[in-house]
């Protein structure tokens, strides 16, 4: 259900009743390989033989494998002129390290093995398989039985076809049957020695299609290997029955001798077929050879004979949809009448059953989609019936090819089904459609009454302004408490698993022209809307026939100013705010290089126009990610410029390798600051088996003074929870060293409460955590002082820090509680079954807190409000794009992968004060810089 300007793949597969052998009537054949040698499990080759009389061209051919799991994948595709002269090889060998090792050269090579216990295929350029063997139950690929694993133990043994009475490979379509073990292997390849093919005789599968009563002629050809002797061949056809009976009219039966003349190679023959008027499943029968003069061997004496319906069917839509995303009549060409159009298109249009006739199965559509690939010539409330053929695309199920009559004009569209609360199901073990949230929806009409558009527009090569990701419930995708979806409660642990939000999916707003192409959408936007579900490259996505915004959401979304009353408070990660100096383990940048100086320049200029304009000129501001200490004065500089604030820079390096920190940016004209110095900076662990420090980015305590109210300020910037949620040594690793960093910091925040319990406390930054446990490690709680045992993997014990501090995130309304935007692959859960970048999985887009303000009972009794401000994770692709090039207040659109945030305090006549002399306890602080893992510092969310 695509715009006219995306191309269409169509997949139209034929339901063959076909037995194992249908596909082994080519020549081809897999004749002997090896997936272990003695180099080891790359010491492998596939050998090809061609038992026919004429060369084959092999020109776009396969070889495929399979694991035990019967997950399959292309090894090799063979370029085209490649070629098999008659009774010759060819000889495919793994390139990869510790290869094959044989003496015989491969002619083609290929560099991803074979498993043990897998299969291996050969296909033709249409995809269709031509031999195939497998290894294992489990293989996606074999024939009949399939053969035993030959193991582990590196040794030279494979496997090689039986030969025939005529020399040739045999190919029964049973691996068990048709194989021997070959210890040693002796692989052929192109340059060697070709069979000289003796006489044999063969008969090749047959097929006819059946499209109403006529009857009509199923051609069989047998073939001789050479041409026939003085007096010719001769050989006995009879017909056998299978699926397809003579009984049952299915076609005549034939029982003759056939002869080929002295001088040729092959001669034909037809079965009548009987034509029929009403569907059928496809049917097959067998034709046997038998009694060949002159002692010539059989070197296939049997083929199939398949009787092909295409007949239309009469059915509902809901009977073409069925209740998974492959149609139970796909490729079957169908009648469907007296449907409703409901939403038209550039290249089809949408049709739904009349309520009256809707079957009563809630897990089967009502709706489908009809690909016309040209402007249809329907209208909305059209009567329509349809000829067609049903197909699929994407996962789709839909109409094409269709001739379509318009019966009537202006009926009643059906009923819609309302999107909200309930629909889409929220439970992923309760969902809307069985085992799917959406399928059996597809293609009919829906409304939703309260849509929360959860992120900005997505960018593709032609559409600047694409598709966003909605809910229906009014709720904006939010990271909740639990374990995180698909991965198992750790043992120890009171925790559910997070639901993974099911109920998000994609709005395409354009395509059925509810708004222009390339409307831009801001995250945090209600709407109400009426459209159609379909399924757009992965993902279940609503397309509006008709859309109302109810609240329009801005870009950019400032704080509110800062009272006169008020100690405003903020923090802010930068993103990798670096310099152009490569002085640095690792790049700063993250990349290959560090940026230019206009790129620094112009960075800056976008973080003064996000703390300026968003952030409103806190007091003091946190700020994480920032390489120096020069640079960051050179920010407090270009907020001089442009606001006229003054401000003073503060930060201590740390042990980054990357060279990023945390510092300060303090309004010298309204805070007095006292000090600044480093905690914890030289503590170390054992990083297995080598000491390290345990903090890369040393929380920085900021003391200072705002009209005689003196409060201290901790900038944090924890480990990012890059692998966390993974079962590896990395993750163990990982969880351990965050559980130490906020173990290190409790310690510090009650050291500072215990010295000072009338003083404010403010622990704020980029904490990489939720304000709930991930059932590993809940950073914040424990710096917190409200750590429970019972919902997390490593234990603490005892709380450190008492009395507790408060997050104040509790107080921010709920749709508005996140400072990060994550993408969560959650892989085939929840109604996603194959995302459009060739993933097996669902992506959700999930916003997440991740950046807190924590505060002791003495900050809290001065709290104001908390307010995150909004220019990054909140914007359409495009609009971040184009700020960079902006001369107002939007340059701040999409400087940074985190939203900042702000807190207020209440300290009486705080606005107006001038600024206070800075010459007691400054201290700007130079810390030693060792290297720790790359990338500690890199990921946020994950």
């Amino acid at each position: 259900m695509k715009p006219a300007h995306i191309r269409r793949a169509l997949a139209v597969a034929l339901l063959l009743a076909l037995s194992a052998t249908a596909a082994q009537a080519a020549d081809l054949s897999i004749s002997q390989f090896r997936v272990r040698g003695p180099a080891g499990g790359n010491d492998e080759f596939v050998e090809l033989f061609n038992s026919g009389s004429k060369a084959l061209d092999l020109s776009g051919y396969k070889f495929n494998a399979s694991n035990v799991s019967g997950t399959t994948g292309t090894r090799l595709t063979l370029p085209s002129g490649t070629s098999i002269a008659p009774g010759c090889y060819l000889l495919l060998t793994n390139s990869a390290s510790s290869g094959y090792s044989g003496s015989v050269a491969g002619d083609f090579k290929y560099s991803t093995g074979v498993t043990d216990d897998g299969g291996l295929a050969i296909l033709d350029s249409s995809g269709q398989w031509v031999d195939q063997v497998g290894l294992s139950t489990g293989s996606a690929y074999k024939a009949g039985t399939p053969l035993a694993t030959l193991g582990t133990t590196n040794a030279d043994k494979g496997y090689g076809r039986k030969p025939t009475a005529a020399g040739l490979p045999q190919n029964t379509g049973d691996n068990q049957a048709d194989f021997n073990v070959a210890s040693p292997t002796t692989p052929h390849n192109s340059a060697s020695t070709c069979v000289v093919l003796g006489q044999a005789l063969s008969i090749a599968d047959a097929s006819a299609t059946v499209r109403g009563a006529a009857d009509v002629q199923m051609p069989f050809t047998i073939t001789l290997t050479q041409p026939a002797p003085t007096g010719g061949v001769s050989v006995h056809a009879a017909t056998l029955d299978g699926t397809a009976t003579v009984a049952n009219h299915d076609y005549d039966a034939l029982d003759t001798n056939l002869s080929i003349a002295e001088g040729q190679m092959q001669a034909s023959f037809n079965v009548v077929v009987h034509g029929r008027t009403t569907p059928s499943d496809d049917k097959a029968f067998e034709v046997k050879l038998s009694q060949p003069s002159g002692n010539v061997p059989l070197s296939r004496d049997t083929a199939i004979g398949a009787i092909l319906y295409d007949i239309p069917v009469a059915a509902e839509i809901w009977q073409i949809q069925g209740r998974d995303q492959i149609s139970p009549l796909l490729g079957k060409p169908v009648k469907t009448t007296g449907n409703i159009v409901t939403a038209v298109g550039p290249a089809g249009f949408t049709m739904q059953t009349p309520d009256a006739r809707a079957d009563a199965d809630t897990l089967t559509s009502n709706g489908i989609y009809v690909f016309t690939s040209s402007t249809p010539t329907v209208a909305v409330g059209d009567v329509v019936n349809v000829d067609a053929r049903v197909s699929n695309y994407y996962q789709l199920p839909e109409l094409t090819s269709p001739v379509v009559t318009v019966t009537s004009h202006g009926a009643r569209l059906p009923k819609a089904v309302v999107f909200g609360d309930a629909i889409p199901s929220s439970d992923p073990a309760k969902l809307s459609c069985g085992a799917t949230n959406f399928q059996c929806f597809v293609g009919m009409r829906v409304v939703i009454e309260n849509g929360m558009i959860n992120t900005g527009n997505k960018r593709f090569s032609g559409e600047p302004y694409a598709e966003v990701s909605i809910t229906a419930n009014g709720k904006r995708s939010l990271r909740l408490p639990g374990v995180r979806y698909g991965v198992p409660v750790p043992d120890g642990v009171q925790l559910p698993n997070w639901s993974g939000n099911p109920e998000v999916f994609k709005m395409n707003t354009a395509d059925f022209g509810a708004v222009p192409l390339n409307t831009p959408f801001i995250a945090g936007t209600t709407f109400r809307a009426e459209g159609i579900i379909s399924y757009d490259f992965g993902a279940y996505t609503f397309i509006p026939t008709k859309i109302t915004l109810k609240h329009v959401a801005e870009m950019q979304r400032s704080v509110s100013p800062t009272a006169p009353h008020a100690l405003r408070i903020g923090a802010f990660n930068t993103e990798r705010f670096c310099d152009s100096n490569f002085n640095t383990t690792f790049t700063c940048s993250g990349d290959s290089k560090e940026p230019t100086a206009d790129e620094v320049a112009l960075k800056t200029q976008r973080l003064s126009a996000y703390i300026g304009s968003v952030l409103q000129l806190p007091d003091v501001l946190s700020v994480e990610e920032v390489k120096s200490l020069p640079l960051l004065q050179g920010l407090a500089t270009q907020l001089s410029d442009d606001y006229r604030a003054k401000y003073q820079a503060y930060l201590v390096p740390g042990h980054d390798p990357s060279g990023i920190n945390v510092g300060f940016l303090v309004r010298s004209d309204r805070v007095r600051v006292v000090s600044v110095q480093q905690l914890a900076a030289d503590e170390t662990w054992d990083d297995n088996g080598q000491t390290a420090f345990v903090h890369d980015h040393p929380p920085l305590l900021l003391t200072a003074e705002a009209r005689g109210v003196r409060f201290q300020v901790i900038s944090v910037h924890m480990k990012a929870r890059t692998n966390v949620d993974d079962n590896d040594d990395s993750a163990v690793r990982d969880r351990q060293k965050r559980f130490l960093q906020a173990s290190s910091l409790a310690r510090q925040v009650q050291n500072l409460q215990t010295t000072n319990p009338w003083q404010p406390l403010m622990v704020v930054g980029d904490f990489n955590a939720y304000q709930f446990s991930d059932g590993w490690v809940d950073v914040v709680g424990l710096a917190s002082g409200q750590y429970k045992d019972s919902e997390n993997q490593l234990k603490l014990g005892k709380n450190i820090v008492r009395p507790a501090l408060w997050n104040a995130v509790e107080s921010v309304p709920q749709n508005d509680r996140y400072s990060f935007l994550y993408t969560e692959e959650f892989g085939p859960i929840q109604g996603y079954t194959a995302a459009g970048s060739g993933n097996s999985g669902r992506e959700v887009p999930t916003v997440q807190v991740l950046d807190h303000a924590l505060m002791n009972d003495i900050a809290r009794l001065r709290f104001l409000k908390m307010q995150y401000g909004r220019a990054d994770l909140d914007a359409p692709v495009q609009t971040e794009a184009d700020a960079a090039t902006a001369t107002d207040v939007r340059k701040a659109i999409g400087v940074s992968d985190h939203d900042g945030f702000v807190v207020d305090l209440f300290v009486p006549g705080l606005f107006g004060e001038q600024g206070h002399d800075h010459h007691d306890d400054e201290d700007h602080g130079h810390g030693h810089h060792d290297d720790d893992d790359q990338g500690e510092g890199h990921g946020h969310g994950h």
